[in-house]
């Protein structure tokens, strides 16, 4: 399966809401920056500056300790102090020092100059009282521990709600699978099955309706098979008749002609009710331990005793199950078929049947002019040719192969048919040897 052809809805969907809250997110922060950036700046700063001032103030000049330890007691600030033979601090030790390139030089409205840095987890800020040097630290402004921690989480808890809108997004679109499953079954020809219907929403409508069509349409197959049966079993009177009355008749040309025109009838009948009890449930197959080399040397020698067919055919270790009168019908049609197009002038056709671990394949080939590729797919359905002219020494009535597929498909097994043009075609039957 390729990504770029088969793409879940519900991938879809989460990649959508992804992208759209990423781009609320960057929308939204980008306004609220433009908008309240330089106003939060020009609103705070005076009073930063202000509070620096009034701390510098207290503590005095020269620097008072017994103020700044107060101020470092009352307010959230650590307080440091190194001045000629003085060095004092409110936390009980000196912070690291910094290099000095690394501070960043601003001026409060009163003319001082102050040096800002963010060092580690600290944001400082430093000035000069006389001779001494004042570093301030604000504690409410340190970096806590539990930052790294609380991006963690936030990162799993993001995922933990794409993860919740991936799996209800699935659970809101898992009707969709059952329903290309149950319209895949149903066009392969599995008439019988029905969507389940779990839901009472737009899906579970669609199911309903494809449900409803899949029994209009098996409504309809059964009106025109019980037609075709009737029509069959109607023309079987009038035809005995026929073949009765020619009986009486001098013979002729004429009735030689009659009586091939009668017999391919009765052939065209016989071939159209016997798919129809093998497309119906209640028909089971009459099965008996054969051996499928022996079933085809019959037909060859019954059907076909002057051509000149060229065989292969593997011993079986042991009898197989099969529908004996049926598997030798399959396999006079094939060789029926395979003679007709196989011009006079070349190759004859060529039988095999072989066994593998667990199947009997049988193959027919021909070295004819080929079935064009637009046809391959529907040479098997049931009254369609290649050549529209439907003649019968060009190919019959498109009912040959058609039953030769019902029979394998009855014996659980497949009918593939491989064609190149010019160069012949290749009939194959698959069946498991262990079909009951």
């Amino acid at each position: 399966m390729k990504w770029a052809r088969n793409r879940s809805i519900s991938v879809r969907l989460i990649g959508l809401f992804l992208l759209t809250a990423l781009l609320l997110i960057i929308v939204v922060r980008t306004g609220f920056h433009f908008a309240f950036k330089n106003d939060l700046r020009d609103l705070t700063r005076p009073h930063i500056a202000e509070y620096i001032q009034h701390l510098i103030d207290r503590i005095g000049d020269p620097p008072d300790i017994q103020r700044a330890e107060a101020l470092a007691k009352r307010l959230p600030v650590d307080i440091y102090i190194r001045g000629p033979n003085q060095q004092w601090s409110s936390t009980g030790k000196l912070p690291d020092r910094v290099k000095p390139e690394r501070w960043h030089r601003h001026r409060l409205p009163s003319g001082r100059t102050v040096h800002v840095i963010r060092a580690g987890r600290e944001f400082r800020l430093r000035t000069r009282i006389g001779k001494h040097r004042l570093v301030l630290v604000p504690r409410d402004m340190q970096s806590g521990e539990w930052a790294p921690l609380y991006g963690i989480a936030t990162i799993i808890a993001i995922l933990a709600v794409i993860a919740f809108a991936y799996h209800a997004i699935r659970r809101l679109f898992r009707p969709v699978q059952e329903i290309s499953n149950g319209v895949n079954r149903i066009g392969a020809g599995d008439l019988k099955h029905r969507i389940p219907i779990t839901r009472q929403d737009e899906l579970g409508t669609l199911a309903g309706n494809i449900n409803t069509m899949t029994d209009d349409i098996e409504q309809m197959l059964e009106a025109k098979r019980q037609l075709l049966l009737a029509i069959s079993h109607e023309l079987r009177s009038p035809l005995t008749r026929a073949k009765v009355n020619l009986e009486l008749l001098d013979p002729s040309e004429k009735t030689k002609a009659l009586e091939h025109d009668l017999r391919e009838m009765e052939t065209l009948l016989n071939e159209l009710l016997e798919t129809e009890r093998l497309n119906s449930r209640h028909t089971p197959l009459n099965l008996t331990a054969c051996d499928p080399a022996m079933l085809i040397q019959e037909v060859i020698n019954e059907q076909f005793p002057e051509s000149n067919i060229q065989q292969d055919l593997q011993q079986p270790e042991t009898f197989i199950p099969l529908d004996p009168v049926r598997i030798k019908l399959l396999v006079k049609n094939l060789l029926e078929n395979a003679q007709r197009h196989t011009p006079a002038d070349t190759h004859p056709p060529k039988i095999s049947s072989h066994f593998y671990e667990h199947q009997w394949q049988l193959e027919v080939q021909d070295h004819g002019h080929g079935i064009p590729a637009e046809h391959l797919q529907h040479i098997t359905e049931p009254f369609y040719r290649a050549d529209s002219a439907r003649q019968r020494e060009t190919g019959g009535y498109g009912l040959g192969l058609y039953l030769c597929r019902v029979i394998a498909e009855a014996h659980g097994g497949q009918l593939t048919v491989e064609s190149q043009e010019s160069r012949g075609t290749k009939i194959k039957i698959t069946l498991p040897l262990g079909h009951a």
